[in-house]
């Protein structure tokens, strides 16, 4: 972070001095800045680029990303939404960027289910009833090991258990992660050693019935309406099993609780499947789901993964929105893009 925050200062002073910055040094001041918190600036300085007379067809895509999540990180949400929305625009009308990397196998690391296991084991007997969740769940029952290209480890836990559960984890050498805005009904920690990420991902009772829900929750002043709501069949069954590293609480109808998540096709293998936007138990396109939605795609888009890009917009296209015709657009111009590679 150290070296992160040297960096960022240099190039904000070059910037405040009227020195010319290579688009590249913008983008990296952008992301630098995003990171270490200072969302206001990065969007002060992207509009400002948006508002030049000429801009590059190449970069106004990458300066409407980061005003997007900039706007995000402020909370700002339908701003960051439309922001986006304008980006994948852009992206319609720039040049072709296909440059799709080998997919991480990182999980397939006999170390990183061993961290999982520990950990369950740990909160268990620091009175935390935790358990394996969304593609961390998934990969146990489906392959009988974890996903070889998942990112992170989820596990689900009880809102009301989220902060014993953070101190079982530090205590246990895990590290708190900063995130760049606060969810409220999650904790992220980050194994150093490893250099594995784990989510505690929060559930709470819906009302007075039996249901949970889970999701995304931004409640700073932020609307329900615009909240990523997941919503679960109740109550929460678990029991106390043996496990390779001691006690761990396990779902006792893990295929229920699966097929909710992914639904009935949840067996077949779908490395491409975005549980953030793509969810069965999503209620509703909300606005920060629209924000993941669009952000992920111009991800996508702007690294050179069409294939991706287009899943994603198709994704969109089939749970949320068919007739949108920005997202129409988009999936005929990527999968123009996908039908010309290897042409001249």
């Amino acid at each position: 972070m150290d070296s992160q925050a040297t960096e960022f200062q240099a190039l904000t002073r070059r910037l405040q001095q009227g020195g010319v910055l290579s688009p590249d040094d913008v983008r990296a001041w952008c992301e630098l800045g995003l990171d270490l918190g200072h969302p206001a600036a990065v969007q002060q300085v992207c509009e400002d680029l948006l508002a030049a007379p000429a801009v590059n067809s190449v970069l106004r895509p990458y300066w409407l990303f980061f005003l997007g999540t900039a706007y995000l990180h402020q909370l700002k949400i339908d701003l960051g939404v439309a922001a986006l929305r304008q980006a994948v625009d852009a992206l319609c009308d720039a040049p072709r960027v296909y440059n799709p990397q080998p997919v991480s196998q990182k999980f397939v690391h006999p170390r990183i289910e061993e961290l999982l296991w520990q950990a369950l084991a740990q909160l268990a007997a620091g009175g935390v009833r935790a358990f394996a969740h969304a593609g961390t769940l998934l990969g146990l029952v489906r392959d009988g090991r974890l996903l070889p290209f998942d990112k992170d480890i989820d596990l689900g836990v009880m809102v009301e258990d989220l902060p014993r559960a953070r101190d079982v984890l530090l205590h246990h050498g895990w590290l708190l992660t900063t995130l760049p805005f606060t969810i409220d009904n999650m904790v992220v920690c980050h194994h150093p050693q490893a250099d594995v990420v784990l989510d505690l991902c929060g559930l709470q009772t819906e009302g007075a019935g039996p249901n949970l829900v889970g999701g995304f929750w931004i409640n700073n002043g932020v609307p329900l309406e615009w909240q990523r709501i997941t919503r679960f069949p109740g109550p929460l069954q678990l029991a106390l099993r043996p496990g390779p590293a001691g006690d761990v609480w396990q779902l006792q109808n893990p295929e229920q609780w699966l097929e909710t998540i992914y639904g009935k096709a949840w067996r077949i293998p779908d490395p491409a499947f975005d549980t953030i936007i793509g969810a069965w138990n999503l209620v509703g396109f909300s606005s920060l789901t629209q924000w993941y939605a669009y952000s992920r795609i111009c991800n996508a888009w702007l690294n050179g993964y069409w294939e991706k890009a287009v899943r994603l917009t198709r994704l969109v296209l089939e749970r949320h929105t068919p007739d949108d015709p920005l997202m129409l657009r988009a999936a005929k111009t990527l999968e123009t893009h996908l039908a010309t590679i290897g042409t001249p």
